[in-house]
């Protein structure tokens, strides 16, 4: 009898939980260029606040072909910066650029950096990628009108 009501009460707060807007971006990493709109257009995105703030994981890699770790490395990875603000203020770079993985999408070069934890509001976030391996310099430059939202907003 008790095996029932269990099952009932589960499914009863993952159906709440998943209407409720509970699960999504639960953990503590999220990439920018997620976050960003298509061609340097200003986008908005929503954010569970979190305590101890979130990772922002920016990265550079390639449209036309998938890089291998060789070519992201050698090609790529020393002539990569990144640059984060939040509100103007530029946001603290964990660690040094690295290459790494990305699903399907080959090699890109990554930098981690720390989203202080906020409350309950609307932030800028600009996030600019220099490619200095680009004749005259180019780089590409996003901002993300970030909305943190309570853990519990229905």
């Amino acid at each position: 009898m008790k095996k029932p009501i269990s099952y009932l009460l589960l499914a009863i707060v993952l159906i709440l939980g998943t209407g409720c807007d509970l699960f999504p971006y639960m953990g503590n990493e999220v990439y920018f260029y997620s976050m960003a709109g298509p061609n340097e257009e200003p986008s908005s995105f929503d954010l569970k606040r979190r305590d101890g703030g979130h990772v922002i994981i920016m990265s550079r890699g390639e449209w036309e072909e998938i890089l291998n770790q060789t070519q992201a490395q050698t090609d790529y990875l020393p002539y990569t910066d990144f640059y984060l603000s939040l509100d103007g203020t530029p946001l603290t770079a964990i660690g040094e650029k690295t290459v790494d993985e990305l699903g399907n999408t080959g090699w890109h070069v990554v930098q981690s950096f720390t989203l202080p934890e906020l409350r309950k509001g609307t932030y800028t976030l600009i996030g600019k990628t220099v490619f200095r391996d680009k004749e005259g310099n180019p780089s590409r430059e996003n901002e993300v009108t970030l909305k943190i939202t309570s853990f519990l907003s229905f």
